[in-house]
């Protein structure tokens, strides 16, 4: 499964409804966030990662 469509599900499972892609940028509320892949190997992630944009700042949501 990409990324991408892993993004979606979280966003989804979240109760978000108002989102979109711009390409691979998942963009909600008007915040870009980059898909990126999580590697933490706790049992209960999804395995991606949402970075916020650096031109936003650098946080980042698991």
């Amino acid at each position: 499964m990409s990324l991408k469509a892993r993004a979606r599900e979280k966003v989804e499972r979240a109760g978000i409804s108002n989102y979109t892609f711009d390409h691979d940028v998942l963009v909600m509320c008007g915040v870009r966030y980059t898909l990126a892949a999580c590697n933490c190997g706790e049992p209960d992630c999804d395995g991606v990662r949402l970075e916020r944009n650096a031109a936003m700042g650098s946080r980042v949501l698991q």
